[in-house]
């Protein structure tokens, strides 16, 4: 058994340093000796998902979903290579499967936001045309007289804030019946009305004005009318509201790199301890409580992580190294015009198309599920 256990660490660490056909063959060598064993076939699965082998990495999960029916981690593993696969329907059902086990599964969450936008990626793109890395690296080496490509990074980074902000308020509000214009990131007399008939109804100062906090009562106002479970109707209105938004803080301080603690909807003493660093590390004059307004400072937060850095672009078969900070797109003419969980897209005013993740690991899980659909740009 010894040896087994060698075999095994062996073959995660070849994994790990991507030398994939030595992890496979480590880690047959392990299965010989024990062939039913639960952690040498999880690791088998994951292998033959790198090497892109999908179809024997999926019937391996299902094999240990059937022995071990309630463990999230398998539902979660088996979706995502039935997503680089390209049945995206089979792997919102896995998905789904495990967060129904395991409501609290961050990283099945996150998974599914995925697989969520590169279906809109591909919904978008279609029948349309895609930048190359290299036209993208010939874009960004144009110099342009014009004024608006001379604007500096501060002022493009405050542009790309607003409108991105007001495009999710203005999507918000038409899910809730405020608003009937056209979603486009502008703020015009009947975005302003919107806002203000929102307000209105929900006893909130009236002002017309866009903001963090508006939009996380926006949010939370949507996420109210989803509340559908009979353990969710045994708590007063005023009491669940407090618990969905305090848990939708610790999910975010979870995301920014703090410690809130368990992500329950219960406001114990590591949330405040996590929500008072968060405080004091972005200069905010605010008290750690649960409200509105720390929930808009997190928002922001974690916008700004996630907009701030930018790989170009997924399309495959180019590598994912390649850090151009977002601004430097609306300088040489690119517009955001989506923008789903970790990623967004972005218009050239030539009317092509481009889209950019904000790490390696997403960059290189997004190629892999839009080639899943065989899209050639």
């Amino acid at each position: 058994m010894h040896v087994c256990a060698s075999d095994l660490k062996q073959a995660a660490m070849f994994r790990k340093s991507h030398q994939y056909d030595q992890a496979l063959a480590t880690v047959n060598q392990y299965l010989n000796k024990s062939p039913d064993d639960r952690d040498g076939l999880f690791i088998k699965g994951l292998i033959l998902s790198d090497l892109k082998r999908y179809s024997e990495s999926i019937a391996i999960f299902q094999k240990l979903i059937k022995a071990y029916p309630a463990t999230p981690e398998l539902h979660n593993n088996l979706a995502i290579v039935l997503a680089f696969s390209g049945k995206y329907e089979d792997s919102q059902k896995a998905f789904q499967k495990a967060l129904h086990l395991l409501h609290t599964y961050r990283a099945a969450h996150k998974n599914l936001d995925a697989l969520k936008f590169a279906i809109s990626y591909h919904k978008h793109l279609k029948k349309k045309t895609t930048f190359s890395k290299q036209h993208v690296l010939e874009s960004m080496q144009f110099k342009s007289k014009s004024t608006d490509n001379q604007m500096n990074s501060r002022t493009c980074r405050k542009l790309l804030d607003t409108q991105m902000l007001i495009r999710q308020i203005q999507t918000g509000l038409s899910k809730l019946g405020y608003y009937k214009g056209k979603i486009d990131g502008t703020f015009q007399s009947h975005t302003q009305t919107g806002i203000k008939d929102f307000q209105r109804f929900h006893q909130i100062p009236i002002n017309g004005s866009i903001s963090w906090q508006l939009l996380a009562r926006i949010q939370d106002t949507i996420d109210e009318k989803k509340i559908v479970s009979s353990y969710q109707k045994k708590l007063s209105l005023p009491q669940l509201r407090m618990d969905r938004l305090t848990e939708k803080i610790q999910h975010g301080l979870y995301d920014l790199g703090y410690s809130p603690g368990p992500q329950n909807g219960k406001f114990h003493q590591q949330t405040q301890q996590a929500l008072s660093k968060f405080i004091k590390d972005h200069s905010i004059k605010d008290v750690p409580k649960i409200s509105f307004s720390i929930s808009g400072h997190i928002m922001k937060a974690l916008y700004n992580i996630q907009g701030k850095w930018t790989i170009v672009p997924i399309v495959e078969n180019e590598s994912c190294t390649h850090f151009v900070p977002l601004v430097t797109y609306i300088d040489n003419g690119y517009k955001p015009i989506d923008y789903i969980g970790y990623a967004t897209i972005l218009k050239h005013n030539t009317r092509n198309n481009i889209m950019i993740a904000n790490s390696s690991a997403n960059c290189r899980d997004m190629q892999r599920l839009i080639s899943a659909k065989k899209y050639k740009p």
